[in-house]
């Protein structure tokens, strides 16, 4: 059965964009950066090679990135409480697009922050194992 390997993103930075999802997320840089000359530069973060974001910066000349008009979110799931995580994003300087709030299904809290390249990225809290009766 295919599976969802990764998303990949066009960066303005490479540095700043690894510190926001290394030193500020909290994911692991698993691989890189690779240079290709006259291409790109590539670097891989996640928690592991299940599903992870690869970073480009573009090499060619080029106006600055923005978000196309079909692009919604990235999406993590943090460690615990979602609350808390956000506080340690904001005490670090992550811009807060929105506080934390329980999904309409009330299941478990959500937040959306921003990483240094304008994208969104919805932070979930884990779900909660079904119990079974």
């Amino acid at each position: 059965m295919p599976r969802f390997l990764h998303t990949s993103i066009f960066v303005n930075n490479m540095n700043e964009s690894i510190d926001f999802y290394t030193n500020k997320l909290g994911l692991k840089l698993l691989d890189g950066p690779f240079h290709y000359p006259g291409n790109a530069d590539m670097a891989f973060v996640g928690s592991d090679w299940n599903a992870y974001i690869e970073l480009v910066f573009d090499l060619e000349a080029h106006p600055p990135y923005t978000i196309g008009n079909r692009y919604e979110h990235l999406a993590i799931e943090a460690d615990g409480e979602l609350e808390p995580y956000i506080a340690q994003l904001r005490e670090r300087g992550v811009k807060i697009l929105k506080d934390a709030y329980k999904t309409p299904s009330g299941t478990r809290a959500i937040a959306f922050i921003e990483d240094p390249n304008g994208i969104p990225v919805e932070v979930l809290e884990p779900r909660k194992a079904a119990v079974l009766s």
